[in-house]
């Protein structure tokens, strides 16, 4: 199940285990790694996609979060999917009591982490896709 899925990493986290996480390009995702080089892409691809900058964040224990970090939240937690890939929609939050607040605990009490930022993507304009003369696409 996806609550075993966190609770397995928060035990890694708790335990002092690097982990990271960027957000994806759908609604809510988040995408978990071991190493920032193996969320570059997707970082990359969220920040293209949504025309802003993303970070890239190393997750710590909830207690260890100082002032001016944030939280991430699963607000909510589905059966895996067709691959035994876990589904969770996550949510930063900027206080630990509005964290606590908003996670689901229709699993029981959902674990949730502390943000450190460790890197910041910027999008790259891509060719073509800016509309040209006036901000009106051209359609001739």
């Amino acid at each position: 199940m996806s609550i075993d899925w966190l609770l397995d990493l928060e035990r890694a986290v708790d335990g002092g285990r690097e982990v990271y996480a960027a957000p994806g390009v759908g609604k809510n995702q988040w995408v978990i790694s071991k190493t920032p080089e193996d969320l570059r892409k997707i970082a990359q691809r969220a920040a293209d996609l949504k025309k802003m900058q993303v970070t890239i964040v190393r997750l710590v224990p909830k207690m260890d979060a100082v002032a001016g970090d944030l939280y991430l939240v699963p607000v909510r937690i589905a059966d895996p999917g067709p691959r035994g890939e876990p589904q969770i929609e996550w949510k930063p939050f900027e206080t630990r009591e509005a964290a606590e607040n908003m996670r689901d605990v229709r699993h029981g009490p959902s674990p949730f982490f502390g943000m450190q930022v460790v890197s910041t993507v910027d999008p790259i304009a891509s060719g073509g896709t800016t509309p040209q003369g006036g901000g009106q696409p051209r359609f001739s």
